[in-house]
């Protein structure tokens, strides 16, 4: 945790009090408006974070916390008061592109669901929707033309994988911080709701650009087969290395077509928590160190060297394409340990029928043993979503009140809709007073808004209430060890532009590595090569982002 969580004062005073940016480490996000990397701001940035005003209309039944630990809920809450009061439009047209998993649904000439949202906002809503794969393509397309939407998905990433970002919205969308800043977001009480420190990724060139869609800081799940543990007699916390190691070997029978794992990037995750690894860098005194820097990093290859040598990872545990869910969902593999946090809910649901699946989440202790060992924290958002400027300022708070019916809390009527449309239609009320999709509600509300604004997670699984405690257990264990990048919520050129491909190139080389198609003796080869290629450009634009930041922790 960084010792002087800002010195840009004006940021902690509008942040609602500092508990909740030092409980994350204190990071804000700016970039370089003039190098267009590292920080965002030719001098102090004087822009002031939204006040942090939690929604208190509804209780979960296990409370968050300040440090990331979602609230929970068995069930969905029988009531379900309305967060907005006023429909956010008066007949207008608002456009938008964002980025969707699934089929792309019927318009609202033959979807009730979208005609019943563009009369809740009353606008029309016409929304570009592009495939996730497709996305990353489309967007800079996009912004060469004419004709930007009025709200514009910036493709996931930390950073987002958008060159010279500070320029581009400085050009072309809009400064929301007389809107947003301080008490200015009550006027808008959803986004208000979101916490500062999801907001740390929306600050560029001394303003606030965009709405952050948040996301837990878990960040991943350590998934496990529990009942594939248990049948191999094996405990689902192995408390060392050797344990580990242990129920590794236990769960893997090639010859039953079982093993392990089915990506090499699951037991990476698991080891590189063993051995001390930072979360992606380190910083010390305002110097920063990568993981692939680090002893621990070089421990991580040896012991996934003996791990692949072993056979409890899946034959093709080095190809991307390996469909790793359908392997988990199957029980061909018993860990999937770097998966999202939201898969909770679709691997119940993908195993409804199974009566043997039983779903668990490891626990990782250190090498030796004895304690739990730091958890990576998410970076707190997936996407941004941009808003063009105009030439009319209403159209902004136009826009800012469609985001803010958008994000409306877990519960409220308005978060009821967007998720399950109108009952009887959309979706039916079981026993227990849930909500569940019909077939009619599973295609028509997939409209991906979702992406454009939304709510702080909470842990709620249909028709399933221990689940709520299990998960909420789980966070409350592992999110107070947690660590964080000291680098998320800034902006690196080089990162944004040249990592990817520099990146596969050095973990295409450790894979040959690990398999032993190259001697050990390379991976210094290739970390001095990726260090060379974007390591150090990228390490001098985050220090310099720091320094302007405010936020290294002391030397000891």
């Amino acid at each position: 945790m960084s010792s002087s969580a800002f010195t840009r004062r004006s940021l902690i005073a509008g942040a609602g009090g500092t508990a909740a940016l030092v409980a994350t480490g204190g990071l804000a996000g700016c970039s370089s408006g003039s190098s267009g990397s590292g920080s965002g701001d030719s001098g102090e940035n004087t822009a002031t974070l939204p006040t942090y005003v939690p929604y208190t209309g509804l209780t979960p039944d296990l409370p968050g916390t300040e440090q990331g630990v979602d609230p929970a809920w068995r069930t969905f809450p029988s009531d379900n008061p309305k967060s907005v009061e006023d429909i956010p439009g008066h007949g207008e047209t608002l456009t938008g592109m964002a980025n969707i998993y699934y089929a792309v649904p019927p318009g609202p000439d033959s979807n009730t669901y979208w005609a019943g949202l563009n009369d809740r906002l009353g606008v029309d809503f016409q929304l570009q929707m592009v495939g996730n794969a497709d996305y990353p393509q489309k967007f800079p397309t996009v912004i060469a033309g004419n004709e930007l939407p009025d709200l514009l998905q910036v493709p996931n990433g930390s950073p987002p994988p958008v060159p010279n970002m500070p320029q581009l919205l400085e050009k072309r969308f809009a400064n929301l911080s007389e809107h947003l800043s301080g008490d200015a977001v009550k006027e808008y009480p959803n986004l208000a709701n979101i916490p500062t420190r999801h907001w740390l990724s929306t600050v560029y060139n001394s303003g606030i650009y965009g709405i952050p869609i948040p996301r837990g800081a878990i960040g991943n799940y350590h998934f496990i087969r529990q009942d594939l543990f248990e049948k191999a007699g094996v405990s689902p916390e192995p408390k060392s290395y050797d344990e580990f190691v242990d129920a590794t070997r236990a769960l893997t029978d090639p010859k039953q077509r079982r093993w392990a794992f089915s990506l090499v990037n699951q037991p990476r995750q698991l080891l590189g928590r063993m051995n001390g690894e930072p979360n992606i860098w380190a910083e010390d005194g305002g110097k920063l160190t990568h993981v692939y820097e680090t002893d621990a990093y070089a421990q991580t290859v040896t012991d996934l060297i003996a791990m692949w040598k072993s056979g409890v990872m899946h034959p093709d545990s080095f190809n991307t394409a390996t469909p790793f869910k359908q392997l988990f969902n199957a029980g061909t593999v018993a860990i999937n340990a770097a998966d999202g946090y939201p898969g909770w809910v679709q691997y119940q649901l993908d195993n409804a029928s199974n009566p043997d699946f039983k779903l668990g989440l490891m626990p990782v202790y250190t090498r030796e043993g004895g304690e739990l060992a730091a958890w990576n924290l998410g970076s707190g958002f997936f996407s941004t979503t941009l808003l063009k400027k105009q030439d009319d300022p209403e159209r902004i708070k136009l826009a800012l009140r469609v985001l803010n019916w958008l994000a409306a809390p877990f519960g409220t009527e308005e978060y009821k809709y967007r998720l399950f449309g109108q009952e009887g239609v959309d979706h039916t009320v079981d026993a227990g007073g849930n909500p569940v999709l019909t077939k009619t509600g599973a295609a028509n509300t997939v409209i991906p808004i979702r992406y454009l604004a939304d709510s702080p997670y909470n842990v709620y699984v249909p028709g399933r209430p221990q689940d709520a405690d299990v998960q909420h257990e789980y966070q409350s264990r592992e999110v107070p060890t947690g660590i964080q990048n000291p680098v998320t919520g800034l902006y690196s050129n080089t990162a944004s532009s040249k990592n990817a491909t520099a990146d596969k190139a050095f973990n295409d080389g450790v894979n040959d590595v690990i398999q032993e198609r190259r001697p050990f003796s390379e991976l210094k080869t290739l970390v001095s090569t990726w260090k060379n290629s974007v390591g150090d450009a990228m390490r001098t634009e985050y220090q310099d982002a720091l320094q302007k930041a405010g936020t290294t922790t002391a030397t000891s």
